[in-house]
């Protein structure tokens, strides 16, 4: 005589399986859900901590190489509002893209507040062969400030969101020294 045998779980198992699977769920849920919180919050502070370097990295070089800085001066492009301008002789550098022109031609470069979608802290560089626009902070909190009274000095003011911070803003300076001492301002 042969038996039998039904194979397959009893009702007690397949409970307890099943409230096993429950809680590894919701384990990896929050652990999701903290991995999505934790991206987000670096996301921010990597956007922060970028404005200073693309300001310093820019801001510095055009100071120091400024013959003439002309507070709300310069051409924007048809797009934004003038911060500063400096002008100064065109020299090759590693950011240019071209053939430098000769030394005794001028260049002027013009930070400037653009809002559009996104309110933005642009560069604009024009040696009279056509201007070359670079975003330099791609998302502002308040308008940019120059302080140009201190020359040679020449601060700039910026503030950018940062949800991390109790304010929801981080502000920071960048200062330049300018080799010539010419200010010039208009209205």
């Amino acid at each position: 005589m042969t038996r039998r045998t039904e194979g397959g779980f009893t009702l007690p198992e397949l409970l307890v399986a099943i409230i096993i699977l429950g809680i590894i769920m919701i384990a990896i849920g929050a652990m999701i859900t903290t991995s999505f919180q934790t991206s987000r919050t670096v996301s921010d502070q990597l956007q922060g901590s970028r404005a200073p370097k693309m300001v310093s990295r820019y801001w510095v070089p055009d100071v120091e190489q400024a013959k003439t800085v002309t507070e709300r001066g310069g051409n924007c492009g048809g797009s934004g509002s003038s911060i500063v301008a400096f002008e100064s002789a065109v020299v090759a550098s590693a950011f240019t893209p071209h053939a430098p022109t000769p030394r005794t031609a001028n260049r002027t470069i013009t930070w400037c507040e653009v809002s559009g979608s996104r309110h933005q802290l642009v560069r604009r560089a024009d040696d009279g062969s056509g201007g070359q626009s670079i975003v330099i902070v791609s998302d502002l909190e308040s308008s940019p400030t120059v302080e140009t009274g201190a020359a040679p000095r020449y601060t700039i003011h910026v503030s950018v969101p940062d949800n991390n911070r109790s304010d929801n803003s981080y502000s920071f300076d960048v200062t330049g020294l300018s080799q010539v001492i010419t200010t010039a301002s208009t209205p």
